[in-house]
């Protein structure tokens, strides 16, 4: 069961230990560790040939359907019908294929299960950090027992999650922030200002450190990998090395040189006769 659902779309990223989903059109989801990743599809840059297909069916049906009702075949009524039921279906099919939008259903009723991203800054700084997680769960494989990769895969989720906890504090604390700095002759709010500072100060030291502990975690694990794979390669080249540096055959029975001696001999005696 995944512990943590990340959704993004081009204006807020939503990171939940609660189900997200897409409604209201077509949505693509990425799994990786214990991470599902939630996005609303992209637009469609066309009507698509099936579309077209049963728009030109509906408006076949009822040019037809509507002329023979003219000219008073009540079998044209069915026409007009199925050119109804078509374009109906080609409606419902461009409905099925538009690009839906985030849910979170539990948003209002759980909000401390949530944490918002808008700033665009924050969401770069939270796409970094969510590479940084996928390389470090693409290692495990390698790792076999060194990592109890469930356990792994729970606390790389709740970094990810604590990590947009920060993100989002230190946004709220720099809009506030920001709406002092606009008074910053006013005495009676010098305190809240000086705090405010603080507290982002604070909050940018926090992501700072998270995001290098992520990134730590991937290096170990990389490196590990690194390691490994070197031992192997030592262990093949010195299996190698003591297998062709190996005593062989005695040069002298070297079948190329011993043809060599021969053609210079047959040579020398050649040019004595001649």
């Amino acid at each position: 069961m995944p512990s943590l659902y990340v959704a993004h779309d081009d204006e807020l990223v939503i990171v939940s230990r609660l189900a997200l989903e897409v409604v209201g059109g077509r949505g693509l989801s990425f799994g990786w560790g214990s991470v599902v990743e939630i996005t609303p599809a992209e637009e469609p840059a066309d009507r698509g040939p099936f579309e077209g297909l049963l728009y030109g069916f509906a408006l076949f049906f009822g040019i037809v359907g509507g002329l023979m009702l003219l000219g008073g075949a009540l079998v044209g009524g069915l026409l007009v019908l199925a050119g109804i039921a078509v374009g109906g279906g080609a409606v419902l099919y461009r409905l099925r294929r538009r690009p839906g939008v985030i849910s979170a259903p539990s948003f209002a009723s759980d909000r401390a299960q949530h944490h918002v991203l808008v700033d665009g800054r924050d969401r770069k700084v939270f796409s970094d950090a969510i590479d940084l997680c996928q390389r470090t769960s693409q290692t495990w494989p390698a790792l076999g027992a060194l990592i109890d990769v469930p356990m792994a895969e729970r606390q790389l989720a709740q970094a990810l999650f604590d990590l947009a906890g920060a993100l989002e504090r230190r946004h709220e604390i720099r809009e506030l922030h920001a709406e002092l700095a606009k008074h910053d002759g006013a005495f009676e709010l010098a305190p809240r200002m000086a705090k405010a500072t603080s507290a982002l100060a604070e909050l940018d030291d926090e992501v700072t450190q998270r995001l290098e502990a992520l990134h730590a975690v991937m290096v170990v694990g990389e490196e590990l990998i690194r390691d490994q794979e070197i031992d192997a390669l030592a262990r093949e080249a010195d299996e190698a090395l003591a297998r062709l540096t190996s005593a062989g055959p005695d040069i002298s029975a070297d079948a190329g040189s011993e043809l060599a001696e021969r053609t210079e001999a047959v040579l020398r005696a050649y040019r004595e006769l001649t």
